[in-house]
């Protein structure tokens, strides 16, 4: 097993450049095993240990267990004790996952304080076809398909060659002794249940299971990178983002017989589900139609779904008084300009407003543009209902609420971003120039 274990690291290139490997030990055969496979190659690590106090006294003699085991390699030893119910209960999760997630949160602690640059874990080719089993059982998508990955992130499965049965085999041979959790016994959980019932059943119908399922995972891992690069084609085609929101222009693939899968995988980050996009799809919405995940809504435009994050609406307003530079309004930035007209060029860009700084009133207000609000837009000498010019420009929806305008003395001065007001344009007689320039600040959401 020895030999197969570092062909396995060498081949997937798991272990650090520098420096020693955190391994998690919980005390049980699998890392028992890896523990010793580390010790018998030479290569440095130190353990770590949980101490989920679940099991009462029988949890504190795993501690003290794995300790030991730490001092017989003479490599460092870290345990941490949680409280796991009271976290599980305040969170309203499960213990599993609560168990999970407190556990990867400290081996990122360990990492930072100690300067570990992967951590391993004692998953093995047994616990990957039960979580495929796992997957299958309660619906999933590709990913879903490809089991415990031997590396992700600084988290690494140095054991995902072997399965339960070889790791037993070779802890007997090598006289091992390890801790038993009595709790993996029973079926009150679903991987157990997994593990004790149906894994035996289908080992009936096939003695060579996990050989086969191995070979299958790899023929799936590939059709899986193959999946994922078109996925990838068809975004750099069809995506974008402006701002903090996500265009899709989904007419382009919506009559694809795979256009319900390659949009969910587009989608689903932003917690839309399968279902919801196999719906939206076999039916035609019309433009302003919304939907809600989570944290973000969908809204249909003109052949694109728009998606962009739940925000509520904005009462905020900002004043620019006649020495404001710039003006902070996440996600956007104004910056303000006295200018003499005569060092003043004026350039096409809807993001500057070049206005005449003598029909100004200061203090100038920045507010979003509001029902009943009426302008004159440039090169026009009547004047426009705001909402009729959002139509006429074909404003999607979700960026409709996020139109904002400036003011001087009740009248608008600019709607930010698209026209300013022809009232306050330059000409020839204007003296000084008062520009606003528009920024977006990368990374940031709309306050």
């Amino acid at each position: 097993m020895l030999n197969a274990f570092l062909s396995f690291t060498l081949k997937k290139q798991l272990l650090p450049q520098k420096g020693p490997t955190l391994l998690a030990v919980s005390g049980g055969v699998d890392s028992v095993v890896m523990s010793t496979l580390f010790h018998q190659a030479k290569l440095s690590f130190a353990v770590a240990h949980c101490n989920f106090g679940l099991r009462g006294t029988a949890s504190d003699q795993d501690e003290a267990w794995v300790r030991a085991l730490a001092q017989q390699y003479e490599v460092a030893f870290y345990v941490h004790a949680f409280d796991l119910p009271t976290y599980a209960q305040t969170r309203g999760i499960s213990i599993q996952m609560a168990a999970r997630t407190l556990r990867y949160a400290w081996f990122q602690t360990l990492c930072e304080e100690h300067g570990f640059e992967k951590v391993a874990t004692a998953h093995h080719g047994t616990d990957n076809l039960e979580t495929v089993l796992l997957h299958l059982t309660k619906g999933t998508g590709i990913a879903g398909l490809h089991g415990i990955l031997a590396a992700r992130g600084r988290y690494i499965r140095p054991l995902l060659f072997s399965n339960k049965a070889e790791i037993l085999k070779y802890a007997q041979a090598e006289g091992l002794t390890w801790r038993e959790d009595s709790s993996n016994c029973q079926d009150n959980y679903q991987r157990n249940l997994m593990r004790n019932q149906v894994v035996p059943f289908l080992q009936k119908l096939n003695p060579r299971l996990e050989a086969t399922f191995r070979l299958t995972l790899e023929r799936l891992g590939q059709v899986e990178a193959v999946f994922n690069e078109q996925v990838a084609t068809v975004c750099q085609q069809i995506c974008r983002h402006q701002g903090t929101d996500y265009y899709v222009a989904i007419h382009a693939i919506q009559d694809k017989p795979w256009a319900p899968v390659v949009a969910w995988e587009l989608l689903k980050s932003f917690g839309f589900n399968f279902i919801q996009i196999s719906n939206l799809l076999a039916q035609k919405h019309p433009t302003g139609t919304m939907f809600e995940a989570a944290r973000h809504r969908l809204y249909v435009d003109r052949g694109h779904w728009i998606v962009t994050p739940c925000t509520k609406p904005s009462s905020q307003s900002y004043t620019i008084d006649a020495t404001t530079k710039s003006l902070t309004m996440p996600p956007h930035k104004l910056q303000c300009t006295h200018i003499p007209r005569a060092q003043y060029t004026i350039v096409a860009n809807k993001e500057v407003a070049a206005l005449n700084r003598a029909q100004l009133k200061f203090p100038l207000l920045v507010r979003k543009w509001q029902p009943g609000d009426v302008f004159y837009p440039l090169g026009m000498r009547q004047r426009k209902k705001l909402s009729d010019f959002l139509i006429d420009k074909k404003i999607p929806v979700p960026l409709k609420a996020q139109v904002w305008v400036v003011t001087s003395g009740g009248k608008i001065v600019w709607i930010l971003g698209h026209r300013i007001d022809d009232r306050f344009k330059v000409t020839a007689s204007t003296q000084q120039v008062y520009e606003i320039r528009l920024k977006t600040i990368p990374g940031q959401a709309e306050e």
